[in-house]
């Protein structure tokens, strides 16, 4: 379900690198946030959004370069009619750990969403998806119990908020090239 760990972490070296106070979860849902409201990758704005984002006065090359490769990245994935696409989460992190990301990772989705400034007539399942993401962005990872079943519970949470970000994507974005809709419906 999540994205490969290498990137994760690749990412988290460069944000502190560069002195950031975000983690690649949430800066990963920033960016499907934005693109799920309708904007597209823009070298400029992104740049001015990513350091606001992350509380520094300017971005340095390669983490904003990087950072427009995950944009690009996660476009494209939401875009696949394989729907591949996948949340970027810490792969060997403890159960707090991946519930405290998770819960960034929604953060980050809504500030993107909002600064992707969706215009028009939301779909209710939008509405309601968003709604269930703000309520996963406050979870209280210290107050999670290690146990299977927890683990369990996280993943069903994890794989809903990533079908719920596609759904998002598909009835917000204005991106009409996920499916071609012009030939007949086979049952």
């Amino acid at each position: 379900m999540t994205a490969p760990a290498n990137q994760f972490d690749s990412l988290a070296d460069a944000i502190l690198a560069a002195g950031g106070t975000t983690d690649p979860s949430e800066l990963h849902g920033f960016a499907c946030g934005v693109v799920a409201a309708g904007a597209r990758p823009d070298k400029n704005r992104w740049e001015k959004e990513l350091a606001e984002l992350m509380q520094l006065d300017a971005i340095p090359a390669e983490l904003n370069r990087d950072f427009q490769k995950l944009a690009d990245d996660s476009l494209r994935q939401l875009r696949d009619s394989q729907f591949d696409f996948r949340l970027l989460l810490p792969g060997d992190a403890g159960l707090e750990a991946k519930t405290s990301t998770l819960g960034n990772w929604c953060q980050g989705f809504l500030l993107g969403f909002g600064i992707g400034d969706f215009q028009g007539e939301m779909p209710a399942t939008s509405r309601e998806a968003l709604e269930d993401i703000g309520t996963i962005a406050q979870v209280d990872a210290g107050t999670i119990e290690e146990s299977d079943e927890t683990e369990n519970h996280l993943l069903q949470v994890e794989e809903y908020v990533r079908v719920a970000v596609m759904n998002i994507f598909t009835e917000c974005s204005g991106d009409r090239n996920i499916a071609d809709d012009s030939g007949p419906t086979l049952h």
